[in-house]
């Protein structure tokens, strides 16, 4: 089967969209169209439904995926063997600043436990940006956010939203009740004004920022209360829950994206390595700490 029409129809299952996957494959979206349907043609399945606007995959193209990946897997290994020599470029990998203290560091050991040569430089920015650098070929490898049930890369992980205050300045107990928050294009924010209206709370929101990081110094220096991923926080600071009057956040879901044909030593077959990798060296302490 022609290589070109599955890496066609992964793009898909992991952008979500003809016309992302369209863009990049580098692709008009009436040529993916064509493609997809020749695809569907080859199988003799369908692979695609509508529901309202957006395209989804059908049951049978979700296992379809699986297959896949498995076969574009050993093609990618193939020539990776051969064109991996005297590669010297480093691994382009993309990270939101939210799992780049809990995430990042088990994905470039697991990289580097079958990879123990590559080299990494590091992008962080928030999901929407790293997804437009790897559709431009930007980036090799991006650590992004997805919908908790969404289909797109090789997932890692359910990261649950926590509230978090300090112990020493106890922002929480304020009236109105100082917010910090992620920018408004991050789902934290928008799930934590959500919540906190619907708990009835006065609050004021403060700042808002793109860093995690700059948003737990805003904690620290007690300037409010913040809403974001259970990965970004650390032992110094406080988890609010229910017992606290805090209403539960929902849970993202972290996935893995390649970019394909952008690096020689970058495949399926990496990905998948890594996949595992994080299932199983990942410390989850906190997580689950945050979502009991």
């Amino acid at each position: 089967m022609d290589s070109d029409l599955l890496r066609s129809f992964v793009a898909f299952a992991e952008c979500g969209s003809f016309n992302r996957a369209a863009d990049r494959i580098g692709r008009t979206p009436s040529a993916f169209s064509m493609q997809m349907k020749r695809l569907e043609e080859l199988v003799d399945q369908k692979l695609f439904e509508r529901d309202g606007r957006n395209v989804l995959l059908t049951h049978d193209g979700i296992t379809f995926v699986g297959y896949a990946r498995r076969i574009l897997s050993l093609t990618d290994e193939a020539m990776g063997k051969m064109r991996a020599q005297g590669t010297t470029r480093p691994i382009r990998i993309g990270c939101p600043d939210d799992y780049a203290q809990k995430i990042l560091p088990v994905v470039l050991r697991a990289i580097q436990s079958t990879l123990p040569d590559a080299k990494f430089f590091i992008s962080v920015n928030p999901t929407i940006i790293l997804q437009r650098q790897l559709d431009h070929g930007e980036l090799d490898i991006s650590l992004v956010s997805r919908s908790a049930t969404g289909e797109e890369g090789y997932f890692l992980r359910h990261e649950p939203g926590v509230w978090v205050t300090s112990p020493v300045h106890n922002q929480h107990r304020r009236d109105p009740m100082p917010l910090v928050l992620p920018a408004e294009d991050c789902k934290f924010h928008a799930w934590a004004i959500d919540a906190i209206s619907k708990s009835d709370r006065p609050f004021t929101l403060v700042a808002t920022t793109r860093q995690a990081a700059s948003l737990l110094h805003l904690v620290r220096d007690g300037l409010g209360v913040a809403a974001l991923a259970a990965a970004s926080v650390t032992d110094e600071f406080q988890i609010l829950d229910g017992r606290d009057g805090f209403p539960p956040l929902p849970a993202v879901g972290v996935a893995l994206m390649v970019k394909e044909d952008s690096h020689p030593l970058v495949s399926r077959q990496l990905a998948g390595h890594i996949q595992d990798f994080v299932s199983q060296h990942l410390d989850d302490d906190l997580t689950q700490r945050a979502a009991s």
